[in-house]
């Protein structure tokens, strides 16, 4: 293959990964979409029931914020266990502590039983 043959294959390459990359291989069809009449728009916007609104917004607004919180809250504690489970000494002392523990439950399950 000749040099020029290369640069242009070279060329078309990283113009078709460039495309891909971007994104600018799928394209949404804006133009096509269906258009809303604004008076239905607006009829419709003057129906909402804003207090009801306002309401569900706060209850969506207090779970989000919940929900980040306690993510916040569980990663703290992932991090500080991994800490303490890092020490193989530690590690062994609690797993030791869990066994002893859990021989005690289980005998006094089966006992009752």
């Amino acid at each position: 293959m000749t040099s020029i043959e290369q640069k242009l294959k070279d060329a078309a390459e990283k113009s078709i990964l460039k495309i891909i990359s971007d994104g600018g291989w799928v394209r949404p069809d804006y133009e096509n979409r269906i258009q809303l009449p604004r008076d239905l728009i607006n009829e419709v916007w003057g129906m909402v029931d804003r207090g009801a609104l306002k309401l569900k917004l706060k209850e969506r607004i207090e779970q989000e914020l919940a929900d980040r919180i306690m993510n916040r809250i569980a990663a703290e504690l992932a991090t500080d266990i991994k800490q303490v489970l890092s020490v193989p000494e530690r590690r062994e002392a609690i797993r030791a502590i869990a066994r002893d523990h859990m021989t005690s439950i289980m005998s006094k399950g089966v006992s009752n039983a």
